[in-house]
């Protein structure tokens, strides 16, 4: 059974620390009570559970080991015993195994540590535990990330803007009604007749119709008029009088503000501006994915890097007991010390490592917002796969100049900064209306309004009236400078375009050379890892060989001591080498625009695992270099442009040339589902 002295452990009783432990050898069998360092066999599964639980029990270590400061051999035989920290032969059983270099996947290029079946082993028994791979992380991040969930409403905001330049052409009603009383005094005597000094008129009227702006620019006006007039000339006959009028105005733009293409633009540029928003939500949602992910591999590898400290005080723990045993028989004094500083500095930091993993694991909920996730160990589940990584440069470039959304939106604001030119440009002309107006009106005594509106439809003949109305600002500077601006908007825009060309090229090749750099590093951080091993092999048979009070010895216990911190050096370099690469994969997925696959935004996120992936826009051959392509444009922008525009390396794509107007009522369909992950591992 494995023991802990209770003053090691100021903060926990001796009861629930002996409880604890026994627990967790039942939880993953008993260790065996021989040790067995020159066997080297395969890792056991039940063995490393058992190295999992020693992790809980070492990091007790550095509070009592921190409390010695006697530089005596005697202090220091006594600082550091066997039952210390744990059973000796459990610990050497342990660290037999931990050495062991044989878990090796099957299919796989490079060894992928004996650190990785540790990993995703519980570090808190104590604590609830969620298992987590890659893929699952993602799709909680996806389902509840409170950022995705700003990044997913903005589209939704900007289609608020397409119906609201729509509404532009809707029918308006409207309502007026007015009493006037006035009192005037006469300075003709034809106002009123007679000897009267005052004119006094009393009138009601009141008027309702319906208006609304054409799509060809014309404004539409239908309005029907009732009206009660009473005053006190003698010329008023009927008197008092009821009035109707029905009157239908229309006035047509003939030059400036004509045509459907120049009064639907604002309706085509909201949609234009809501589509860059979904390359937008694009274009974060792969940057937060991929954040995600380097916090997943940033927790596995503070996991890793625990076992691996562990792993290392495990060592300097046996050659500390070694020299402690034989203190009496031909260990120097300066031995034992500098063993035992070597021992309480890797104590020491094994408690910075445990506060890492869970700084990790706190990122990694603050990026997902899961709240199953919350006050529960995270363990990463996912092992690096090492798979031989072919990178075609030329390929991924044209992939990028496809899929990147910053590429979508630079094409689209030129789209829309095109339509901005057409309508400064067509706002150049002079203003020429036809007006015209036609209305029928009805006249009944007694004041009867009702009356007056049948008359209206039977008495007499319709009125009409037409005419032109012209305008023309002298110098029409406003308008010219609009027009200058929007030309030089273009060009900014064109070459804002040929600047991001060149920086998606430059990401492609940074993150495809990274991509083939970390396969290289990565065979040769392995070898480096496996000579250190050797050379701490080597060094440990020639210190356990050597004479204790010969000087050579303490020459080669600080050798030993180095080659140690040497090893454990070198296969955190190779820990860092294996997350390197796969996150260079990422890296290039993002670089590329294909980490995720767009779909029509909505509000929830719905059938994430079942609905297959869309595959639009795929490479063409290319014979030289590739060349970067247009966008596909949505249904709703669909007729934007007769053809898709071809680009060059250096050219954006001509911007549109036609403004006609899709539908309005073709809007996003609020059932089809949400996003979903290219193939991530």
């Amino acid at each position: 059974m494995i023991a802990c002295r209770n003053r090691s452990l100021p903060h926990m009783n001796r009861t629930n620390v002996m409880f604890s432990l026994r627990q967790g050898l039942t939880m993953f069998g008993r260790a065996p009570t021989a040790p067995t360092h020159n066997k080297q066999r395969n890792v056991d599964v039940s063995v490393l559970a058992r190295l999992s639980f020693i992790a809980i029990t070492v990091s007790c270590a550095p509070v009592d080991l921190s409390a010695q400061s006697s530089p005596t051999a005697a202090s220091s035989a006594a600082s550091v015993t066997t039952d210390s920290v744990a059973d000796d032969q459990t610990l050497r059983h342990a660290r037999q195994h931990i050495e062991a270099d044989g878990v090796h996947s099957s299919d796989a290029t490079f060894d992928p540590g004996w650190w990785q079946p540790l990993v995703s082993q519980p570090i808190r028994p104590e604590d609830p535990s969620a298992r987590l791979t890659l893929d699952d992380t993602l799709l909680r991040a996806l389902e509840h990330s409170r950022q995705i969930q700003v990044f997913r409403d903005l589209p939704l905001i900007r289609e608020t803007t397409i119906i609201e330049a729509d509404a532009a052409f809707d029918w308006t009603a409207f309502t007026e009604a007015r009493w006037d009383d006035t009192t005037d005094p006469i300075g003709n005597s034809l106002t009123a007749g007679g000897d009267v000094r005052f004119f006094e008129d009393h009138r009601l009227s009141a008027r309702a119709g319906l208006r609304r702006r054409t799509r060809s620019g014309a404004d539409l006006e239908l309005y029907q008029r009732l009206g009660f007039q009473d005053n006190n000339s003698q010329f008023f006959v009927p008197d008092p009088q009821g009035t109707a009028r029905l009157n239908l105005s229309f006035t047509q733009p003939l030059m400036r503000g004509r045509g459907r293409q120049y009064n639907e633009s604002l309706v085509l540029l909201a949609q234009i501006d809501k589509n860059v928003a979904e390359d937008e939500v694009q274009r974060q949602l792969q940057s937060h994915l991929l954040e995600v992910a380097r916090s997943y591999w940033a927790l596995h590898l503070e996991r890793a890097v625990l076992y691996q400290k562990i792993n290392s005080y495990i060592r300097g723990k046996d050659v500390f007991d070694r020299l402690n045993q034989r203190r009496e028989v031909d260990a120097r004094l300066t031995q034992i010390i500098s063993a035992e500083a070597t021992l309480k500095s890797r104590a020491s930091e094994l408690v910075r490592a445990r506060a890492a993993v869970k700084n990790a694991e706190s990122r990694l909920r603050s990026l997902v917002n899961d709240p199953s996730l919350c006050d529960v160990e995270i363990i990463p589940i996912d092992m690096p796969v090492f798979e031989s990584l072919p990178v075609e440069l030329d390929e991924s470039i044209t992939i990028a100049f496809q899929k990147r959304p910053e590429l979508q939106q630079a094409i689209k604001n030129i789209k829309a900064a095109s339509v901005r030119l057409q309508m400064a440009k067509h706002e150049l002309l002079p203003v020429l209306d036809l007006v015209t107006n036609f209305y029928l009106s009805g006249l009944e005594g007694e004041g009867q309004a009702f009356d007056a509106w049948a008359n209206q439809f039977d008495t007499g003949r319709p009125s009409y009236g037409f005419g032109l109305e012209y305008e023309l600002p002298i110098l029409n500077r406003v308008a010219n400078a609009r027009h200058r601006r929007r030309q030089l908007e273009i060009r900014q825009l064109r070459n804002q375009y040929a600047t991001t060309l060149e920086t998606v090229r430059f990401e492609v090749e940074v993150a495809a050379r990274e991509c083939i750099t970390s396969q290289t590093e990565l065979s040769t951080k392995q070898h480096a890892m496996q000579a250190r091993n050797a050379q701490l092999n080597a060094l440990t048979k020639r210190w356990q060989q050597l004479p204790g009070e010969d000087v050579t010895a303490s020459l080669a216990l600080e050798n030993l001591l180095i080659a140690q911190d040497a090893l454990a050096d070198a296969e955190y370099q190779y820990l860092q080498s294996q997350l390197t690469f796969k996150l260079s994969i990422f890296n290039l997925k993002r670089a590329t625009g294909t980490l995720i696959q767009s779909r029509p935004i909505e509000l929830c996120p719905t059938d994430l695992e079942t609905e297959p992936v869309t595959q639009t826009n795929q490479p063409q051959p290319h014979a030289d270099k590739p060349q970067p392509q247009s966008d596909t444009l949505p249904s709703y922008i669909s007729q934007l442009q007769p053809a898709e525009p071809q680009a060059t390396d250096s050219q954006p794509a001509e911007p549109p040339t036609s403004t006609s107007r899709q539908d309005p009522s073709d809007h996003v369909d609020h059932k089809q589902p949400w996003y979903r992950i290219s193939g991530m591992r």
